[in-house]
Formats: C-alpha cells, structure tokens, sequence
C-alpha cells in the first residue's frame, strides 16, 4: 500500500514537473531571431538547463524497478544535459567571438553562476560513473547525500545564469514559471526513503528554494550583471545614433536635463562615482536590453535583442565625432560587454 502511494506521488510529481518544461520549451517562440547559428547554441543551452530540472524532478528509484526512471535512463539525461551544455558555449563562441568575453574572470557574475553549474554538472555526470563512483565514494549513502546537494547548488546557479540573462525568460510570468519549475524539482529531492531524508538534504533543499526565490524580482538582476573583476581594457562600441532617431534625446542623454555632466555616457558610468552604484556593465545592458526586449508602443522595430558584436564592433562613420558611439566609446575602459543571454 505503501509501495502504491509513493509511486502515486512519484507520478503526480512528475506530471507537474513535465508540464512546467514543456511550458519552458515553448519559450524560445517569443524570444526574438538573432542568427541560425546562434538560435542553435542558445536554444542547446535551454535544453541543457531543462534536462537538469529533469533529472532532479524525476522520480529516481536505482534499487525499485517499478521506478519510473531508471539508473541508467537518469545517467543517460546526465550525459545528454553535459552534451547540450557544451554545444551551447563552443557554440556561442563560434557564432559570436566576442561571447568569449564571458569566459574570462571579467565576466559578470549570473555568467560566472552558469560556469559553475557547467563545471557542478561535469562532475556529477563523470563522478557517477560506477568505476569512479566505486573509488571515490566510501559508500552509496555518502555519495547519494553528496550528488543531491551539489544537484541542489547546480540547480540555483542555472536558474541564475537563465533567468538573469534574460533571453528565454524575460519578464515576471516567464521568470515565475522557471522559478516554479527549479522549485519543484529541488522538493522532488525529499521523496521516499534513504539520503534524502537526511537533515543535510532537507537543509540543501530548503537553502535552494529560498535562493530561488530571491531571484523573481527583477531589480536582483541589476547586481548579478555586475563583474567580479574589472576590465583592463575597453571594448569597441558602436551606437548607430541614426537608427535611434524615434527615440527622445534625453531618454539617454539625461544629463543634459540635470546637468549632471555634459560627457558621453562612458566616462560617467565607468567612472566609479559614488552616486552611481551600478557599474557600466550592469547599468548600460540592462538600460539598453530592457528597452530593445520591451520597447515602448509606438517604436514599431526594437533593434537587436541578443548577441555581442552586434554592438561591440568597429565604430561606424554614421556617429558624429564626440558622441558615446566611436572614439570615446573606444578609449573608455569598459567592465562588460553585450548581453549574451
């Protein structure tokens, strides 16, 4: 009987589960094109992210074969998230050079959550492995309780890494159904009997609920755009002024307005001012993001909406001389690039 209802709920759990992901894969349809290449590379990292939440959410049993995932079927969606993990960073680097920007310690911080989670996830996968597992872990029991919480940390850094990058789950209803769905499956870890009933794993999962939930309101993400170390050196950029002619001037350029300065945007915003808690990095992505991605009723063409060297390329001679497009955009350290997410 006992037997039955575990299963009852294991099924339940899932269905929930398998619903909130095929709601998340509909996502990329209102995304926005950016290039074959890159709708490839972007949309591999989706279904990496999906195949974590799947293999905490999945009802697991290695030592019951009425489970309704087996051990090996759960190893293989391990091997299948690293493979598509993969494909989504050499895939964005091939498709835009400039994305490797984002691999270095510059990057700002939800880059650096997705890099821990891509190397969390390489460790599970490999270190799960029976000859490994067998020589590594003194005991399944410590190697069960160790897999779930380092899933439980993996699970909170994707989250971070997707929902702050903004590309498949922008806005409060999208952001709300991954935060939903990364929930769900890290409570997924406390069912049946065994590790996870441990205190440690109770701890872990409660720890990343919590964090998860931290991240539905938006202004979090302002700060984990911010890097952890400083650029030396800045990044060509290149604002097409012409194509911004629908745009009110002081829009962007308010410091003409409160006389605050009379300078490009650059040299303000990167300049460490007291006044200005937010860096360049997370201050102009997500000015300019939020507005390409949400724009206003009356612009009819938003522009870009994903990718680096759409706008960090050589200047244009379409920005007259002195404007935040060409030679000060040049000169000026930078401390990010554009959104890759």
């Amino acid at each position: 009987m006992a037997s039955t209802r575990t299963e009852f709920r294991d099924r339940l759990g899932l269905g929930l589960m398998l619903g909130l992901l095929l709601a998340l894969a509909l996502l990329p349809l209102f995304a926005g094109f950016a290039g074959l290449a890159w709708e490839v590379a972007q949309g591999a990292g989706l279904l990496g992210a999906l195949a974590t939440l799947l293999l905490a959410g999945a009802a697991l049993r290695p030592r019951a074969p009425a489970g309704l995932v087996t051990l090996r079927l759960h190893g293989r969606i391990g091997w299948f998230a690293l493979v598509a993990v993969s494909g989504h960073v050499v895939g964005l680097v091939l498709a835009d050079r400039v994305t490797i920007e984002y691999l270095k310690p510059s990057a700002p911080l939800h880059q650096l959550a997705g890099i821990a989670a891509a190397a969390l996830l390489l460790l599970l996968t490999c270190g799960a492995s029976a000859p490994l597992r067998r020589r590594v872990w003194p005991s399944h029991r410590v190697f069960a309780s160790t897999h779930l919480v380092a899933t439980c940390a993996m699970t909170v850094l994707i989250a971070a890494h997707v929902i702050v990058s903004a590309r498949y789950v922008g806005g409060a209803g999208r952001r709300a159904i991954y935060v939903a769905a990364a929930a769900a499956a890290l409570l997924m870890l406390l069912r049946g009997r065994g590790p996870a009933r441990r205190l440690a794993i109770a701890v872990a999962v409660a720890a990343g609920v919590v964090a998860l939930a931290l991240l539905l309101p938006e202004r979090v993400d302002a700060r984990l755009r911010e890097p952890v170390a400083l650029r030396q050196t800045g990044l060509a950029l290149d604002f097409p002024h012409g194509k911004h002619g629908a745009v009110k001037c002081l829009t962007c350029h308010h410091n003409y307005a409160d006389r605050t300065g009379k300078e490009s945007c650059m040299p303000c915003h990167s300049g460490g001012r007291a006044d200005l808690r937010l860096g360049v990095e997370a201050r102009m992505h997500g000015f300019c993001l939020d507005c390409h991605r949400h724009p206003n009723a009356a612009l009819r063409k938003q522009g870009p909406v994903a990718g680096c060297a759409v706008c960090h390329r050589a200047w244009s001679a379409e920005a007259p001389a002195g404007s935040a497009s060409g030679v000060a955009a040049h000169r000026e350290p930078s401390r990010g690039l554009a959104e890759s997410g």
